[in-house]
């Protein structure tokens, strides 16, 4: 189970990357299209925000939206994204310790509240720490700083959740000619019952291709020349 302590950690490894980054790299391209480091760094500051306001509306019962809106969301990452390395590392400490203070306060009736996310989905306010870990892991791969994060330090449990429910989205949407996926610890997931290619590696690589943060030149390939083009997950 997604707990806490996950969530801590991962934060701690996001915040060492920041520590050991230098001012200039700030502006260079991350693994997102169009976006610098910076814009990642912006849009895992302003997360932190939005799922704590989700987490209030849990608290007190006073509805409110994850953001104010989509262009006010893309504009403060836009705007975000140019702040110094030093304003970076503060406001996402900050924000951090907002969400994890404010989750905390939840009693147990809490969590079980449904508020709704940007996209509109309805979620249980105890699913928000999930969400959160999610965006701190994977989006500190979009940072691109070699030799600093890999797909391996993800925790277990948030693979061992992601990874199945990413493989049944591209199942039921149809847009990856992929047979199978096996992972390395004997697990399959069908994915085109159509399709003889398969595609072998460890959990944490096959979710990171899955999710286009990884080209997938670890993971073995059969039934194909070269590995499929993934659509974007979400």
């Amino acid at each position: 189970m997604i707990n806490t302590a996950q969530l801590e950690q991962q934060t701690e490894l996001l915040i060492s990357t920041l520590n050991a980054m230098q001012a200039a790299q700030v502006g260079e391209p991350s693994l997102l299209p169009d976006w610098s480091r910076g814009h990642v760094l912006a849009h895992i500051d302003g997360n932190a925000r939005g799922l704590a306001r989700l987490v209030r509306w849990a608290l007190d019962g006073n509805r409110r939206d994850m953001y104010i809106s989509p262009e006010v969301r893309e504009g403060d990452i836009q705007l975000h994204a140019a702040r110094s390395l030093d304003q970076h590392q503060l406001a996402i400490t900050q924000s951090a310790e907002q969400f994890a203070d404010e989750f905390a306060m939840l009693s147990a009736d809490q969590l079980e509240i449904e508020v709704q996310l940007r996209d509109g989905r309805l979620v249980k306010a105890g699913s928000l720490l999930k969400l959160r870990l999610q965006e701190v892991a994977i989006h500190h791969l979009d940072l691109d700083l070699a030799g600093t994060f890999e797909p391996e330090q993800w925790p277990a449990t948030m693979v061992d959740q992601l990874l199945p429910e990413a493989a049944r989205d591209f199942q039921r949407r149809g847009e990856l000619p992929v047979g199978w996926l096996q992972s390395t610890d004997g697990t399959r997931y069908e994915i085109d019952p159509n399709s003889k290619i398969e595609v072998a590696g460890s959990a944490p690589q096959l979710l990171a291709w899955l999710l286009g943060r990884s080209d997938g030149g670890v993971l073995e390939l059969t039934g194909a020349a070269r590995l499929p083009l993934v659509p974007s997950w979400r």
